[in-house]
This record gives structure tokens, C-alpha cells and sequence, in this order.
């Protein structure tokens, strides 16, 4: 394990202890943003599929209705990607 990772892990580790012990410095709207940025994962169509338990015929038409998020280029990919944060927030609709 690399020393990046060592650190990331410790921090992450400590936040969690605070929050738990409700003695974080964090405000709601900092550990929402946290939570957002950590949950932004890019999936393939084939990953979006799966996370959504949903056919690609099935995916295609409510990309279509717009009930999801169209996919996006990156820079470097020819593959669209969704992110999670987004199609979680379509499941909950």
C-alpha cells in the first residue's frame, strides 16, 4: 500500500470516528458535498445497466423519455459514462 493511500485511509478512518461520535467539525452541507464527490463514479453503460437492475432496450428508452441523465464523453474514451450520484438520483424518482 502506498503512502497516498496509507493517509487517505487514516483520514477517512478518523472522519468516520467523529461523525460517529458526533464530534465532527464538519457541517451537514460539507459532509453532503463529501458524499457527492465520493459517490461522482464514472460506470459504463453495461455498469449503469447493472446498478439499475434494467435491460439496455429498457435503459435506452428512459434515456430517451430524459427520466435518465443522457451519458457523457471523457476526454481520451470513446465509451459514454453515467455517474452514480445521478442515476441514484433518478432511481429515487
Amino acid at each position: 500500500m502506498t503512502g497516498l493511500k496509507k493517509l487517505v485511509i487514516g483520514y477517512l478512518k478518523e472522519a468516520i470516528s467523529k461523525i460517529e461520535a458526533d464530534s465532527s467539525e464538519w457541517d451537514d452541507e460539507q459532509m453532503l458535498k463529501f458524499a457527492q464527490t465520493i459517490a461522482h463514479i464514472p460506470m459504463s453503460k453495461e455498469q449503469a445497466c447493472n446498478y439499475l437492475n434494467l435491460s439496455r432496450s429498457r435503459f435506452d428508452d428512459l434515456v430517451r423519455e430524459k427520466r435518465i441523465p443522457r451519458g457523457r464523453k471523457r476526454v481520451g474514451f470513446k465509451e459514454l459514462v453515467w455517474y452514480r450520484d445521478e442515476l441514484d438520483m433518478c432511481k429515487r424518482q
